[in-house]
């Protein structure tokens, strides 16, 4: 029998997973009590391009893209999975219409936290705002890994992101071990595993946009790779 506070509790498991930066669950809890449930069809817009919204958001299940259009070309720029704090920073920071378009891959419920609650949460909590700054610093990095795989030609495109999707990383983290060392390889592993996730519910075509080449390059690399035994 599953206890009634399950799927909150995880939930903060997997929001935790957002900065290396250790935060008791309590303070987190708070973050979450925040937040009210909006539901999202598939292609449904969390935050569409050109609106102001500078609400904090957490996705709590399904998937969200984020996209933004080039010379008439929508490109994607990233995912977010159950877990995955969102912002859009041309609202929160700069107080100008955001230039990305949040959408539903599937249908997805997110957690819309008001920015005046997460600003009041932040002065009361020096804690969350540790966590907070360690989340933006995983961004970055992320942002990094990106750039990474993102790098050379379409094949080796295509290669690194296989590479994230092995889920293969430097020793496996243990459950119940809340030492730093063991949260950072838990948080290693997911940043390698959580493509798994996102290959089984997106179309090819987004994959496509996410590594800049078109569907059709995508499905001749991935026979070429395939035969050729890299995959």
């Amino acid at each position: 029998m599953k206890k009634e506070n399950e799927p909150a509790d995880s939930l903060r498991q997997l929001l935790e997973l957002e900065a290396k930066y250790v935060v008791r669950h309590e303070v987190l809890d708070e973050f979450l009590a925040g937040g009210v449930p909006v539901s999202l069809d598939t292609y449904g817009p969390m935050i569409d391009a050109g609106e102001f919204n500078p609400d904090i958001y957490v996705v709590k299940d399904g998937l969200i893209r984020g996209t933004y259009m080039d010379k008439n070309i929508e490109k994607t720029v990233g995912f977010a999975l159950p877990g995955t704090l969102l912002i859009s920073f041309h609202c929160y920071y700069s107080g100008e219409p955001s230039y990305y378009r949040f959408e539903a891959c599937c249908p997805t419920t997110v957690l819309r936290i008001p920015r005046a609650y997460f600003d009041g949460l932040l002065r009361r909590s020096h804690e969350f705002a540790l966590w907070v700054m360690s989340a933006h610093q995983n961004q970055l990095f992320y942002n990094e890994c990106r750039n990474q795989v993102l790098s050379g030609d379409a094949k080796r495109r295509l290669l690194q992101l296989t590479q994230r999707l092995s889920g293969l990383v430097d020793g496996e983290w243990l459950p119940g071990d809340s030492s730093a060392d063991n949260h950072g390889r838990r948080l290693k592993t997911e940043l390698n595993t959580r493509w798994k996730a996102i290959f089984r519910i997106v179309p090819s075509k987004i994959i496509a946009s996410y590594l800049g080449i078109t569907e059709q390059h995508l499905s001749k690399i991935k026979r070429q790779i395939i035969t050729s035994g890299e995959l």
